[in-house]
């Protein structure tokens, strides 16, 4: 029998097709039921929904047998009930014919029949048995199970000829499905087109994580790009694809202490770097960027510290001595010692003893150490009152070369109280964020 879908004829969105036990067959329970009756009771369902109703034996006259009518049921069919009551082959068979056309579908199974774990839980089926009321609880959820079917727009599948047996796209695919050791996916333009992903096909120049599901990169929901790899009908999704592995000339060619010329790609909180001539890619941290004045376009001498081919990884520093740090902070970007301000409060760092602050027209953040907090403002914040967005009144006490980031400046704030002690409310609450801070001490 070859499976073969008529050209040109469209899908009856009104044709409910039911793919099911006929006559009297030995139920789960042990004793014998009329699944016709069934059929004839769920078939006024059908027709009370306005639509119509088919089953494979009801094609009088038909030259077909009973699978090319069942075939030819499931093609035509906007929806296909499907009765997992018993064990049936025909049945198991059709019901992978309407899942591989991605036919809207609803199961349904006399109660304790034995169906595989993976169909009921990716399916759910709608129970029911001989007892009158779970009868009538059948028709009511089949309706629902209808009018539900009948509002999705997921596309159906159409079978086609295979003309390629390899071949390559390239993709956005988005991660369904996330395990350790590999990752499935489905194509964002094209929902239909679906691959496994294998650590082993990740990108040479990425590191390879020991736990796909884990990494940000590779986990649930996460977006890559890579390609649909078409070999002798298989289907996997590869970053891999024309890609030449470029590890063992990079070990040759670079040498621990070798000074390099680097061209700069990007600066964003680093500079990122590509070696000349010979490629590689590597990373100079923010706080040597920051020095170096890096912009993208530079070139730049570096200096080889480690390549790593399974970390995937060139380690550099730069050759030449980053630029020394200006003597005094920029203009305009830090405030200045004796200023009164305003500012909210950033974060909570109490067990080391201080708060950040966000000041008023300034992006650095400033530290409030708790030795120069008021000690009801401090008993705030230990106890949780004081949180991001609290309104204080700081004065700016020193400015001072930070000692962890170069050309960076470390403000020092101390509280400033311009009025008399308060007592915090007990329904005090404070804003989340530096727009609309409503968290205040007040008497």
């Amino acid at each position: 029998m070859k499976l073969r879908r008529e050209s040109g004829r469209p899908v009856d969105d009104d044709l409910v097709f039911f793919l099911m036990p006929y006559g009297k067959k030995p139920a789960p329970d042990g004793q014998d039921f009329d699944f016709d009756v069934v059929y004839q009771e769920l078939a006024e369902v059908v027709t009370r929904l306005g639509m119509q109703h088919e089953r494979a034996d009801g094609n009088e006259g038909t030259a077909m047998g009973p699978l090319e009518a069942a075939w030819d049921g499931v093609d035509r069919a906007g929806i296909v009930v499907v009765d997992l009551s018993v064990p049936s082959t025909s049945v198991a068979m059709e019901l992978g014919w309407a899942m591989c056309l991605h036919k809207r579908m609803v199961v349904i199974m006399y109660e304790g029949a034995d169906v595989p774990t993976n169909i009921v839980g990716r399916l759910r089926p709608i129970q029911y048995s001989r007892e009158l009321e779970k009868l009538r609880k059948l028709r009511t959820e089949l309706e629902a199970g209808i009018e539900a079917a009948r509002q999705s727009r997921e596309p159906e599948m159409d079978l086609q000829e295979r003309s390629t047996t390899s071949g390559a796209f390239e993709a956005t695919a988005r991660v369904e499905i996330a395990h350790p050791d590999r990752i499935f996916v489905r194509d964002v333009q094209d929902p239909l087109r679906s691959a496994e992903m294998r650590r082993e096909d990740v990108s040479y120049w990425d590191m390879i994580p020991e736990d796909m599901s884990a990494s940000k990169s590779y986990r649930q929901g996460a977006y890559i790009n890579g390609f649909f790899v078409i070999e002798q009908g298989r289907v996997t999704f590869s970053q891999r694809y024309r890609e030449v592995n470029p590890w063992p000339r990079l070990v040759a060619t670079y040498q621990p202490r070798q000074i390099c010329t680097a061209r700069v790609t990007s600066v964003r909180s680093g500079a990122f770097i590509e070696l000349q001539p010979e490629g590689g890619k590597s990373f100079i941290p923010p706080y040597q960027a920051r020095a170096a004045g890096l912009a993208e376009g530079d070139e730049i001498q570096v200096r080889i510290v480690k390549v790593d081919p399974q970390q995937r990884r060139i380690d550099v520093d730069l050759a030449e001595a980053p630029k020394a740090s200006p003597t005094e902070p920029p203009v305009g970007e830090y405030p200045v010692e004796g200023d009164h301000l305003t500012g909210k409060v950033f974060d909570t760092k109490v067990e080391r003893g201080f708060v950040r602050v966000r000041l008023d027209g300034y992006s650095r953040l400033g530290l409030l150490h708790y030795s120069k907090m008021s000690p009801l403002f401090w008993d705030a914040v230990r106890s949780g009152v004081v949180t991001s967005g609290f309104e204080v009144q700081v004065k700016v006490s020193q400015v001072s070369p930070s000692r962890r980031r170069v050309a960076q400046w470390d403000i020092a704030l101390e509280q400033v109280a311009e009025h008399p002690e308060p007592e915090p409310r007990a329904d005090l609450t404070a804003t989340d964020g530096d727009e609309s801070p409503e968290g205040t001490l007040v008497p």
